[in-house]
């Protein structure tokens, strides 16, 4: 049976956990008093107070903890200490003596005395019964989280289907799967083992279960990592039945000579780094939270599936000096599979293999002390490779152990705590911003660049990032007394000006407006509340000629906030949008985006762009006038309002619009060198800003905006784009390229359908030669038009529907220059695309004026008619 340790006694551990799963989960009582703590309520503070109130910075887990737990309930503080009681029952690499300190420590923090006296807390109760690697720790509330939400879950069930849960192994573990968890939580493993220790292995981590299975049961590695944690478990439990079958007694996995025979031993392996390949634009920002001991977890590509959690890797720098070793660490995730950082190739559904690294050191090789190429290839002698094609090579061992010497030698990273950087020093740190155009005649990819090259850069996972992250992005547009009035709600409806400061949303607001430390955010906060208080209100004296619209809060006695007046009309889009919040991303594909799209036309205007005045109609029946922000406006707030974040904006077809009514004044504040920056009291540091004639508003282009464009040259040439918008970007001009185009084999060629081959790739260089010729190279045909041909019928319809049409309007319908393009002169009819007719006036108008000459009418041939000769000779030249 699992339950048997080698070397440790692990039934007081496993007693208290039974003591566990009857008074706490079955029930809703508690470990360490007759109170009822483990409640559904309880739960749901928690998950307010922890999950959704993420914290960032330098402090510890438990400064953080402590902060977030400020004005929780005593209960839910209580019930909190219980939660980390329970994630440290398992790991024996945390003595005891730390163990019932944190413990006691969380719960006096409701104001009430653990004693360490409690048997709950004793030596062999917490004694632990594996070793749980650095992951647990340092992702502890990663641990935390997930554990808060299989508790929530598992308090929706009913009594008899949480009775039926915790007496059936299997369907227990089916009902863990379904319970959201964020990557690879190690506590799924071990409540398995917690709750039924004669069907689970004591197995914390799936590395060592998958090792396992792929001994005994001979499995290669892509097999196993197919299997379910539930399937996984399953062959566990039948090896184990084999083998003390085999060996007549209880056997410990753990234990020689089994282990000896599944356990690979501990690898090290160089992961590799080129800055002319990627950008790592938080290196500094990472650089600094390692040097003041905060943990830093990236995700890096690995040619090899073999990297192990918690095998050490070395970060060598390539490709430009100065080159070598300049971070260490320890791998912290399986390798897995996901969508290829080559924009590109992750549009044609490609993938790669990563794996997440968690770095213990990292250095700037301009400043700090570093192992050098020279130094690693004098001092290695087995061989070892150090500039590696890709990331995965493992180091051999005599070059590690030589390696992990020579590092032990470097002196820390220093950080001089004493000097505190200016916002005007933040500024002009912030990378320069970018102003790019992108020109060049229709179908030649410039959208395509947008959205598959450059928007993924200004997106980011919802899944994979922060919760605070993800809260700042829908809270991004929402106004002061909105995320206000957010908070309120999902506080019940009542609160203090204490609550809603500590709030989630509350906090994730001020964040995105830059001011996370505010001494203001309490005023401010009162002020959102004053501001929208009912007139009829007794124990609010704001100004009632001050207040506005919507009047939906109001003040009890004794301080306590609630919704009063407008707030079930006013407050519907709200309600709404507190479910989203709620619920979370909506999927697992779902981006959080930094980035805006806007087309530019003939009537676009500066009203649309940056702000107007718009009408509005009153109740009464009457209009007034109100100034509103423009797209472009909206946005630089939104980018102003979160530093840490870069934003871009893509303008597509810029030539199409008037880029002097559009811009107006504005067109200064774009320049890359007049970009603005602001500190927390919202004072300009850098750049300038210019007031606004509408609604007097001083305005600035953050420093943090990208701002990107396209222009069809077919529509106007770049020579004839406005001279001070030329001035102030970037252009890259991208052209027609014949050889991007694939046909049906990759070589550029399809089937005619009678056993010959057309080739697109020299049908689309002729009619662009002779476009070059009779008009401009700007205003010829793009790759893009025949990227998606694979066969005749489809390029029949691209070049009826696609080619001719632009043909016409390139030539002003001038159908004798189109049919000169095409070949057809000189063509025998049935080879022509564009037919020619002879109109004769005397058969049309037999009455008419005999004078009238005779005119050629031209037509262009259904798709359905076209032959693939008549396509061929484009670009083959007749025989002679």
């Amino acid at each position: 049976m699992s339950r048997y340790h080698y070397n440790r006694d692990v039934t007081a551990v496993l007693a208290a956990s039974d003591a566990w799963r009857d008074e706490c989960l079955l029930e809703d009582g508690s470990v360490f008093s007759n109170q009822a703590l483990w409640t559904p309520a309880n739960l749901a503070e928690l998950n307010r107070a922890f999950i959704q109130n993420a914290l960032e910075g330098g402090a510890s887990y438990f400064d953080k903890l402590k902060q977030q737990l400020v004005s929780a309930s005593p209960p839910a503080t209580q019930l909190m200490a219980e939660l980390h009681w329970v994630l440290l029952l398992f790991p024996h690499n945390i003595n005891p003596a730390t163990k019932r300190t944190q413990v006691m420590d969380l719960w006096a923090l409701s104001g009430e005395t653990l004693t360490a006296d409690h048997p709950m807390l004793s030596d062999e109760v917490l004694a632990g019964t594996a070793h749980a690697g650095t992951a647990y720790n340092t992702h502890r509330w990663r641990e935390m989280a997930f554990l808060i939400q299989i508790a929530e879950a598992f308090k929706v069930e009913s009594l008899e289907r949480r009775s039926e849960l915790l007496s059936e192994p299997w369907v227990f573990s089916k009902w863990l799967a379904s319970v959201p968890r964020d990557g690879f939580r190690q506590f799924r493993h071990i409540i398995r083992w917690m709750l039924f220790p004669d069907t689970f292995e004591r197995i914390c981590t799936s590395i060592d279960k998958r090792a396992i299975v792929e001994h005994y049961d001979r499995l290669s590695r892509p097999q196993s990592g197919r299997l379910s944690d539930l399937e996984m478990d399953q062959r566990l439990l039948a090896i184990r039945k084999r083998l003390e079958e085999e060996h007549g007694d209880n056997i410990d996995l753990y234990d020689s000579p089994w282990i000896d025979q599944w356990k690979p031993s501990h690898r090290t392996w160089l992961i590799a780094w080129n800055p002319k390949n990627w950008e790592w634009e938080n290196f500094q920002n990472d650089r600094l939270r390692v040097a003041n001991g905060e943990s830093v977890t990236l995700r890096w590509s690995s040619a090899s599936a073999q990297l192990n959690e918690g095998d050490t890797f070395y970060l060598v720098r390539l490709g430009q000096e100065p080159r070598g070793l300049i971070a260490r660490g320890n791998i912290a995730s399986e390798t897995y599979e996901d969508a290829h950082y080559d924009p590109d190739r992750a549009a044609r559904g490609d993938k790669t293999r990563f794996v997440d690294v968690t770095l213990t050191d990292l250095r700037d090789p301009t400043v700090d002390p570093f192992i050098g190429m020279a130094d690693l290839q004098s001092e290695t002698t087995d061989n070892q490779r150090w500039s590696p094609q890709s990331s995965g090579i493992e180091v051999k061992p005599r070059s590690a152990k030589l390696v992990g010497t020579l590092w032990s030698q470097l002196p820390p990273v220093k950080i001089n705590p004493g000097k505190t950087t200016t916002s005007r020093e933040e500024a002009i740190q912030i990378k320069r911003p970018v102003n790019q155009i992108f020109y060049g005649p229709p179908g030649t990819g410039k959208t395509y660049h947008l959205r598959t090259h450059l928007m993924p850069r200004y997106e980011s996972e919802a899944r994979r990032a922060p919760t605070g992250e993800w809260l700042e992005a829908q809270l991004a547009e929402t106004s002061w007394w909105e995320a206000v009035a957010l908070a309120l709600a999902d506080l019940g409806g009542e609160a203090t000006v204490n609550d809603l400061l500590i709030h989630p949303y509350f906090r994730a607001k001020a964040r995105v407006q830059g001011r996370p430390n505010s001494p203001n955010l309490r005023a401010t906060c009162w002020s959102s509340l004053q501001i929208h208080t009912v007139i009829e209100s007794e124990t609010v004296k704001y100004a009632p000629d001050k207040r506005q619209p919507p009047l939906i809060f109001d003040k009890k006695a004794g301080g306590l906030w609630t919704f009063a007046g407008d707030w079930e009309e006013a407050g519907e889009a709200l309600r709404e949008q507190l479910a989203r919040l709620k619920q979370g991303p909506a999927s697992a594909d779902a981006k959080i985006k930094r980035h805006l799209t806007v087309t530019f036309h003939q009537s676009y205007s500066y009203e649309d762009f940056i702000e107007g005045i718009r009408p509005q109609a009153s109740e009464n029946g009457q209009i007034s006038y109100e100034v509103r922000d423009g797209l472009f406006k909206s946005f630089c707030k939104r980018a102003r309002q979160d530093p840490r974040q870069r934003y871009a904006l893509f303008i597509d077809e810029i030539n199409r619009g008037n880029i002097a009514r559009i811009f107006g004044e504005l067109i200064t504040l774009i320049e890359v060198d007049k970009r603005a920056w602001w500190d927390e009291d919202g004072q300009l540091v850098d750049g300038i800003e210019l007031t606004l004639p509408y609604s007097g508003d001083r305005f600035g282009v953050p420093k943090n905006l990208d701002i990107y464009a396209t222009m069809n040259t077919a529509d106007r040439s770049i020579a004839l784009m406005d001279a001070a918008l030329r001035r102030r970007f970037h252009f890259h001009e991208l052209m027609p390229e014949p050889k991007r185009v694939p046909g049906s084999r990759g070589d550029g060629v399809i089937s005619d359908g009678e056993g010959g081959l057309l080739d697109l790739r020299s049908l689309l260089e002729s009619i662009n030669q002779r476009l070059r010729y009779l008009l401009h190279r700007d205003q010829t045909f793009g790759h893009a038009y025949f990227i998606e041909v694979k066969d005749l019928d489809a390029l029949r319809q691209v070049m009826v529907y696609d080619i001719i049409p632009m043909l016409a309007e390139y030539f002003y319908d001038d159908w004798s220059q189109i049919r000169r393009v095409l070949s057809d002169d000189g063509a025998t009819p049935d080879h022509q695309l564009i037919t020619v007719t002879k109109l004769d006036p005397a058969h049309l108008f037999p009455d008419g004026d005999p004078n009238l000459p005779d005119k050629i009418d031209y037509r262009v041939r259904p798709p359905e008619e076209i032959t693939a000769d008549a396509l061929r000779k484009i670009y083959e030249q007749p025989e002679t």
